[in-house]
């Protein structure tokens, strides 16, 4: 496998795509990646990379794809190498990124996959409708901030 990824185009916009497990040679200048986080949703059965270029005259960035069930998603790493995959594949699909988000109530502090835009889908508002969310705190179930797709890991306090 290609550890640069594997070229793709979601909704008209150019991405590099790395199947479940997929070695990863990030560029030297991606932005938004944080080595152990990504070590840690690289396996993760919900969750597929992709490197994007929001700009010619900007680097990389790392952005996460997230699926509530994360059902079908071997199948479709076959059909992204096979050059076989449609946006239609990816219309369960919202976008993350890895932040660190501190509970208001208990003051615990998270690595989180967070939803963020991504223009190769312009109908995120739908899609973050229909989507699963965690909406409160993993240690005092308190409700916090919204769209938190995946915690990755507790952090230690500050």
């Amino acid at each position: 496998m290609d550890p640069t990824g594997i070229e793709l185009t979601l909704g008209g916009r150019a991405v590099r795509y790395f199947p479940g497990g997929a070695a990863f040679e990030p560029p030297e200048d991606v932005r938004y990646l944080d080595p152990v986080e990504d070590g840690l949703l690289e396996r993760n059965p919900r969750v597929r990379r992709i490197l994007f270029t929001p700009f010619p005259a900007l680097p990389p960035v790392v952005l996460y794809l997230h699926w509530s069930d994360g059902g079908g998603l071997p199948e479709l790493d076959a059909r992204v190498v096979a050059r076989e995959a449609g946006d239609e594949d990816f219309g369960g699909a919202v976008t993350g990124q890895t932040v660190t988000r501190r509970c208001r109530a208990c003051a615990a502090r998270f690595a989180v996959l967070y939803s963020v835009d991504f223009p190769g889908f312009p109908d995120m508002p739908r899609r973050l409708a229909g989507h699963r969310h965690i909406p409160r705190c993993p240690a005092c179930d308190a409700r916090w901030t919204a769209y938190v797709l995946e915690v990755i890991r507790r952090l230690p306090d500050a």
